[in-house]
């Protein structure tokens, strides 16, 4: 199952806290999954098809407890697409209009009738309690998530520019800007960062969807953590054998020429120290010698024999190790 079908049930099991909630997460179902059928005469009738069974009760839910409205239920199977199956919640003529002007989409005329002002539903959403929820009726009827696993991102279609401006507004109340794109001749606003991806499924009411996401960033902070750990302590490792195999070239040379025996005793001994752990860092040869020395003395005589080998080491080409 898709993180983007897990989504869509968890937050189709949700409450709606108040009417206006109600009404407005019935008009990102309509922005995102309605379509309005112009039957003449005035008549006008109300489609919302989903593929997500969950979907469907929910777009049924909110009509019965909303404007009172009972549609009609059928499924469809398009072979095109593999044989998917969709619900389609069918609203008539006498409800049509009753919905229509609960979303501003209609208002009563002069003759007793209705007439069409909008194609689109026209909200007002003033409080974020319902611009929540019309973002979360748009994320159900039409948006997807990928899953964390591959990457963060969420889209929410648009059809038109209202819907677009409406789906903004929305999301600026909650702090974010998400950003634009087209792909076949649809609109979609989308997110591609996972703390925008948070905010927005916490505001939804996404909660179980939001540990999921959290946990997979904590174990990628963890994971890029211990890398970065692992590849420091391949850095020094590799610049303490440099440093190391550098130092005992220079002891070879001098030893070769019979200069070991003419070096100062502190130098002698630091160079026979060397000799014996190769491998050992400035401090722990320091530490080794007695009396002992801090690392920056140890250092200080690794230079005065290098600068007293007879190579092409210098001084100036020699590097601390850590």
């Amino acid at each position: 199952m898709s993180f983007s079908t897990d989504c869509k049930k968890e937050l189709s099991l949700l409450k709606p806290d108040r009417r206006c909630c109600l009404l407005s997460e019935l008009g990102g179902l309509y922005a995102s999954m309605g379509s309005l059928n112009l039957l003449g005469g005035g008549r006008v009738s109300v489609q919302l098809s989903a593929e997500s069974m969950a979907v469907a009760r929910r777009a049924y839910t909110l009509l019965v407890q909303g404007p009172r409205l009972t549609p009609q239920i059928h499924y469809v199977t398009n072979a095109r697409f593999g044989g998917k199956r969709r619900c389609v919640l069918t609203l008539g003529p006498k409800e049509s209009p009753e919905l229509l002007v609960a979303l501003g989409m209609m208002r009563p005329d002069a003759a007793g009738g209705y007439a069409l002002r909008a194609t689109t539903p026209q909200l007002r959403l003033t409080r974020l309690c319902c611009a929540r929820a019309f973002v979360r009726g748009v994320f159900l009827g039409g948006g997807t998530a990928v899953s964390p696993e591959q990457g963060y991102r969420l889209e929410l279609p648009y059809r038109d520019e209202d819907v677009r401006k409406m789906l903004c507004k929305c999301l600026r109340r909650m702090g974010i800007d998400a950003a634009q794109s087209q792909r076949r001749k649809k609109g979609y606003l989308y997110l591609s960062q996972s703390e925008q991806l948070v905010t927005l499924l916490s505001a939804l009411g996404a909660n179980a969807a939001v540990m999921r996401v959290e946990d997979l960033r904590v174990r990628r902070q963890v994971l890029g953590a211990v890398n970065r750990a692992m590849n420091c302590d391949n850095a020094n490792l590799k610049k303490l054998m440099s440093a190391s195999q550098r130092q005992l070239k220079a002891i070879d040379a001098l030893a070769a020429g019979g200069g070991l025996e003419r070096l100062p005793d502190a130098l002698r001994q630091i160079a026979l120290e060397r000799l014996a752990h190769p491998d050992a860092t400035l401090e722990e040869l320091g530490a080794a010698l007695d009396p002992p020395l801090s690392k920056s003395a140890v250092n200080h005589r690794m230079r005065r024999l290098l600068a007293l080998a007879p190579t092409s080491l210098t001084p100036d080409s020699q590097e601390e190790d850590p």
